[in-house]
């Protein structure tokens, strides 16, 4: 079990507080399903790796993953990029989410893999985000690319 030291609850009111949200969330798992967008409010529900706990046990690592909770408030309209709300039953893996300012519109942006997006249309920012219950253990950790580049080079 992770630590209450480790669980994570945080607040985002500009980019620079976004950018530690983002990383608790790299590599997060989100269903489709469990994304709402009603009242002024986009929330979802993501599937985090525990990037900042492991254990050792019988001599292996042992990793976490844990249910979050992320909610975006003062949101004027959402908009989806490269998938069907209401296709199969999709699940998108995060890879980042920024922020963006045009003379007309703030704009958050969620990015995931495959090339699909999620933009948010926001008043201004306002972002929860906190573990919604204990973790659970995972012998599994994500990989990326940049941390197998040394097969790939002759």
């Amino acid at each position: 079990m992770i630590p209450s030291d480790k669980l994570i609850k945080m607040r985002a009111i500009d980019e620079n507080d976004l950018n530690h949200i983002a990383e608790q969330l790299r590599d997060g798992i989100c269903p489709l399903i469990a994304m709402v967008y009603e009242k002024n409010s986009f929330t979802l529900l993501v599937n985090r790796f525990c990037w900042n706990h492991q254990d050792v046990v019988g001599g292996k690592p042992m990793y976490y993953r844990s249910h979050m909770g992320l909610l975006f408030l003062h949101v004027k309209n959402v908009q989806r990029k490269g998938f069907e709300q209401h296709g199969d039953k999709r699940i998108l893996n995060l890879l980042h989410i920024h922020t963006e300012s045009t003379n007309d519109a703030n704009w958050v942006h969620l990015i995931f893999s495959g090339d699909h997006e999620i933009r948010l249309e926001v008043e201004k920012l306002e972002t929860y985000l906190s573990d919604l219950h204990d973790p659970w253990p995972t012998r599994s950790r994500p990989t990326h690319l940049h941390e197998h580049l040394e097969q790939f080079v002759a």
